[in-house]
């Protein structure tokens, strides 16, 4: 379909209007687009109707910038006023063409870059047909990456076209992080956003390859639970796949299953879509072939078992397609679920060399998109990189996409930030500073902001509710009593204003919860010795430290303080997770039992596969109805359980590497030894409470595994037993590799691998030698060949601690530098082939980003 085009011009501006529409002639012609200006209206017509009318429908428009065109009323007053809003939303694509020298700085829509280069006017240039031909290319060169968001070519009952509402279109563009940039006012999602990398499960490569890229991925066919951690960016993916939706024609609503408190799947598609769309209503949406439904934050759905497998189930039955985000550590229940046993399972990954890169790119180009010289970009591209990349290899900052936009705002402002101290903490404070700076507070009146910032966030969170405009007041009364007394109004409109706090639902709260997390952590680390509430408060929080939220403000405690308590309560906590389990050391003993029952699946399931045939419709009949039964409150409650568990073993980990990592510098070695110890050891008690579940369950394991192959079944006996295997190697082996990578990723730190050194030998486990080795991988990014010979020396009478290591060794062969001699040692010594290397080399450069 041609994109349409409208011109805004001064009559007095003319010629210059039939210059540019000589000028796209070519593309006319090519089908590529079609032009209309006033000249186009018929005799009779209504002109003001006319004109509104097509421009409201256009999706390029075009200005013809003059001292005339400023003057005029209604191109200044009525078409821009409307070509702004068309062009923030997304709905059409507006350009400044400056026909003639006049000063527009002042004016609306003066911060978006005008062509032709640089925004010369076209009179003052030698050859005007040269002006012209490189507005042409300006012009393809937008279109090339414009995708109108208002594709939606459905129509209601009444024959209104149906589009997105005001509030979609801004959900859309919201960062939900307070960003700022020299060069634009505002930075949209849309300007800086980088589709992220997916890893899929396992058991799911049969349809797709094992790394893909997400910018497709919502076109696949299936329905897909994406995991991830904690501001991985799994919202900004959906309002990705939301737009690219969209644009194809097809309806899809967003769903936070933190606010889900009903099966009624009518009354939640109702209030989306009275909230996402206009000129739609439920009953006409859900009888449509091509609605989606993506739903956030699917871990946090606040329904019992019972009632969730039937909302999921019908969730499926009447959408086309259906998305589900969670936190990463659903992955390891969600197979309990049987609603999403047929979702395709794909992992988010963070942002590589090659998504870094692009999202610098996309940094520093705004603004300038148009006129930055490749030069310039690349050479300021490289030096970012560099910068980035090392505070991401020294594990300061974990390479997600929030983290790498504070790191660039930072390096904007030219911070003398030393990178060595660029924590999570330090990352969100740093973040505050500027926000107050963008507001206009003093640097002497810091203190007094972030004061009331750590006072309002400990209201909140002894009343676990926002306070309403009456609590507000009572508040500020009781805060001029303990300090000096202050302007609310003045700190509210600032604050407000500048979205470090914000109004929901007649209730004052943080925008972002990370800013809440902070001040939090703040007050309490202040106030802990003094105050009995905060000591109650920390062992609340450490009681609950499965919640992504108190975990988070665990971290921020340890960002505030320097004092041993912290650290003593931790310890306190890893040691109680999974504390009847002894530690995991996979040694050939402990995993004897996968070895053994490896050799019996082949003949397990054959025998199964046998009766099944003549027992088939019987089978799924039975299998059905024990899907269809609930589970007791007893069961749920030991599921719970064991989920919050899992999790506070994650947190848990994630803390004691997080305050290693940051302040190794300033705690004494044998505290900082323990703190490791604690965290690796609760880390391989669930590793061993794992193995034991596993065990005790291989019956299970073969009913799952002849499940899965129930859809196959023109399979060999030989052909079964391979995907027998296969779906074994993914149900418990892919668990303790995966496992083994989390402990090591979570507790492990480059300035501590002395700590690590000692732990190995102290424990010579082949769990120790795994996790020593995967952490010097991951952290140095370089090979200790005496130490990795004589690792897969100890190792070659264990074939699953053997794989594990291989994995490892492989994966950083083939991302990061290996002289050829050191690779072609390891090649030798792990049995793999040159041809081998190759595809692994090959398969990774698909996902170096």
């Amino acid at each position: 379909m041609a994109i349409k085009i409208f011109i805004s011009y001064s009559h007095k501006d003319e010629s210059y209007k039939e210059a540019l529409t000589e000028h796209l002639s070519s593309l006319r012609r090519a089908g590529i687009v079609s032009d209309w200006d006033d000249r186009k209206i018929v005799p009779g017509q209504n002109w003001a109707n006319e004109i509104s009318g097509s421009l409201k429908d256009s999706d390029l428009i075009l200005f013809l910038i003059s001292s005339s065109f400023m003057s005029s009323e209604y191109c200044v007053n009525i078409e821009a006023k409307t070509a702004l809003k068309m062009h923030k939303s997304g709905t059409a694509l507006l350009i400044p063409i400056v026909v003639r020298p006049v000063d527009w700085s002042d004016s609306e829509f003066s911060e978006i870059q005008g062509l032709p280069k640089d925004a010369k006017a076209v009179t003052t240039w030698e050859d005007e047909d040269e002006a012209w031909v490189n507005v042409i290319q300006g012009i393809k060169e937008h279109l090339k990456e414009f995708h109108p968001t208002r594709q939606v070519t459905s129509t209601s009952q009444e024959g209104e076209n149906i589009a997105p509402s005001s509030w979609v279109i801004s959900w859309l563009d919201d960062t939900e992080i307070i960003l700022t940039h020299r060069r634009v006012n505002k930075i949209l999602l849309n300007e800086v956003y980088t589709t992220p990398d997916l890893k899929v499960d396992e058991k799911n490569i049969d349809n797709l390859n094992e790394f893909v890229n997400s910018k497709d991925f919502i076109h696949k066919d299936g329905n897909f639970l994406i995991l991830g951690e904690e501001q991985q960016g799994k919202t900004s993916l959906l309002k990705y796949f939301y737009k690219s939706l969209l644009q194809v024609g097809k309806l899809p609503i967003y769903l936070d299953a933190k606010k889900i408190n009903t099966t009624d799947i009518n009354e939640l598609v109702e209030r989306a879509i009275k909230e996402q769309y206009i000129n739609l209503d439920s009953v006409h949406y859900l009888r449509q072939e091509n609605n989606v439904v993506l739903i956030d934050n699917i871990d946090e759905l606040a329904l019992n078992s019972k009632y969730r497998e039937a909302l999921l189930a019908r969730i499926e039955k009447i959408f086309c397609k259906v998305v589900c985000t969670a936190h990463i550590s659903f992955g390891y229940v969600s197979n309990d679920i049987f609603a999403l046993n047929e979702f395709i399972r794909c992992e988010l990954l963070g942002l590589g060399h090659k998504k870094r890169e692009e999202l610098i790119r996309n940094w520093l180009t705004l603004g300038v998109r148009e006129t930055i010289s490749d030069e310039e970009l690349y050479a300021n591209c490289d030096e970012l990189k560099d910068r980035i990349n090392n505070v991401v290899k020294k594990n300061i900052v974990p390479p997600k996409p929030i983290y790498i936009l504070m790191l660039l705002q930072m390096f904007e402002a030219q911070s003398n930030l030393n990178l060595e101290l660029s924590s999570h903490g330090h990352c969100y404070q740093q973040l505050i500073y500027q926000a107050l700076d963008n507001a206009n507070v003093d640097n002497k009146e810091f203190d007094k902001y972030l004061n009331v910032l750590t006072e309002l966030s400990w209201w909140i969170f002894t009343n676990q509710a926002n306070p309403n405009a009456k609590q507000l007041d009572d508040f500020f009364h009781e805060y001029s009593q303990n300090f000096l007394t202050i302007d609310k109004n003045v700190v509210m409109h600032k604050l407000v204003g500048h979205s470090i706090l914000c109004e929901n639902n007649f209730r004052i709260g943080f925008k972002y919860p990370y800013i809440y997390y902070f001040f939090v952590g703040k007050k309490i680390a202040e106030s802990y010795n003094s105050s009995d509430a905060a000591k109650e408060q920390v062992e609340y929080l450490l009681k609950n430290l499965h919640r992504e939220d108190f975990a988070n403000i665990i971290i921020f405690i340890a960002h505030h303080t320097k004092e041993a308590w912290v650290l003593t309560k931790i310890q306190t906590v890893l040691l109680d997770l999974f504390s009847s389990q002894s530690q995991a050391t996979l040694d050939k003993e402990q995993l004897s039992f996968m070895d053994d029952f490896m050799k019996q699946i082949p003949d397990l399931i054959v025998e199964q596969r046998e009766i099944q045939e003549e027992r088939d419709k019987h089978n799924d009949e039975l299998d059905e109805q024990e899907m269809r039964v609930a589970p007791s409150p007893e069961s749920d409650a030991v599921s719970l359980d064991i989920f919050a568990q899992i999790n506070k073993t994650f947190k848990g980990m994630e803390i004691s590497g997080q305050i290693i990592r940051n302040r190794h510098a300033s705690i004494k070695k044998d505290i900082l030894t323990t703190l490791a110890e604690d965290g690796i050891n609760a880390g391989l008690r669930f590793l061993k409470y794992f193995l034991e579940i596993s065990d005790v369950a291989k019956n299970e394991i073969i009913k799952v595994i002849s499940h899965q192959l129930i859809s196959k079944p023109n399979l060999s006996d030989k052909e079964v037993e391979r995907h027998a295997e296969h779906a074994y190697l993914s149900l418990t082996y892919g668990v303790v590799s995966a496992f083994v990578r989390k402990i090591s990723t979570s507790v492990g730190s480059k300035e501590a691998m002395e700590i690590y050194a000692h732990l190995e030998s102290k424990a010579p486990t082949p769990a120790m030698l795994l996790l020593r080795q995967a952490i010097e991988l991951h952290f140095t990014k370089k090979v200790d060949m005496p130490s990795i010979i004589n690792c897969i020396e100890s190792l070659k009478d264990n074939p699953v601690c053997t794989r594990i290591l291989k994995e490892l060794i492989v994966q950083h062969i083939y991302l990061f530098p290996v002289n050829y001699k050191e690779k072609q040692q390891l090649s030798s010594l792990l049995g793999l082939s040159v041809k081998g290397q190759q595809v692994m080399s090959s398969k990774q450069k698909k996902v170096a980003g």
